[in-house]
């Protein structure tokens, strides 16, 4: 009969997809447990390495950059301070790398591709932070140097101003370290680098140059030359009798 004959096919081609499953799963499965060990023995090595470079980090006092920055009280909030930052940061990149070969190790040709490709991006991203530190770092320390003065002639917006525009610069050199938009970072850069020091000339000559003319009025009326009860300019008696002699100097006999 023909049925039977049916039957026979389906039941041989179910039997074959069972095979066939059964040979994928022995497979996979030693790959499984192979890329288990591999995230394991990773997530050990990246808290060894995060483990010694924050102790390396604090002896050398690196953790002065992000408070010179102003962003260790922040972090501090966070419950984290700068150091254990930048180790966690490691740990992270460490042990993506893992996840990379674990990925390989499974066959998974997309994800394998885009770890590839987030790990090469991710030095760009560390430096672009420690620009951003850095940067930090600057504007705080530029803006302490004219805050006394800016301050003295009721112009305290000079340091923010110093600040801001630093820190500008500070983000527009990170975005062209990632590569983010260079056409409009380079020339906004490029613009900031060239109007900015100007910018900061004559806000200083307007904080202590106009706001210090009463006290160049005070100088000058010390030093100006007075009219006497003759109506002759008098000068200075110091100067004039030379130093180290009084005003009756010259009244005085030569003594032999």
């Amino acid at each position: 009969m023909y049925v039977p004959v049916a039957s026979t096919n389906f039941v041989d081609e179910l039997s074959d997809s069972f095979t066939e499953l059964g040979r994928d799963v022995g497979e996979a499965v030693p790959r499984l447990i192979v890329a288990l060990l591999i995230l394991l023995v990773g997530h050990w090595i990246a808290k060894l390495i995060r483990r010694l470079l924050i102790a390396v980090l604090e002896k050398v006092g690196a953790g002065r950059i992000t408070e010179a920055a102003g962003l260790e009280t922040l972090l501090q909030q966070a419950g984290t301070s700068g150091v254990r930052l930048v180790g966690q940061i490691a740990y992270f990149l460490i042990f993506l790398i893992f996840i990379q070969i674990s990925a390989e190790v499974l066959g998974i040709d997309q994800l394998t591709q885009l770890l590839t490709d987030l790990i090469a991006y991710l030095p760009l991203v560390a430096i672009a932070l420690l620009v951003l530190f850095v940067a930090a770092a600057i504007a705080n320390w530029a803006a302490g140097v004219v805050r006394p003065f800016a301050e003295s002639r009721n112009m305290a917006w000079v340091s923010t101003a110093v600040r801001i525009g630093v820190l500008v610069i500070g983000f527009l050199a990170a975005f062209d370290t990632l590569n983010f938009a260079p056409s409009v970072t380079d020339k906004v850069e490029n613009t900031l680098l060239q109007y900015l020091p100007l910018s900061v000339l004559v806000a200083a000559t307007i904080a202590f140059g106009v706001g210090g003319i009463k006290t160049a009025q005070q100088w000058w009326a010390k030093l100006a030359p007075q009219p006497g009860p003759d109506g002759d300019v008098l000068g200075d008696a110091t100067s004039a009798t030379g130093p180290g002699r009084g005003a009756g100097a010259d009244d005085e006999p030569p003594r032999f």
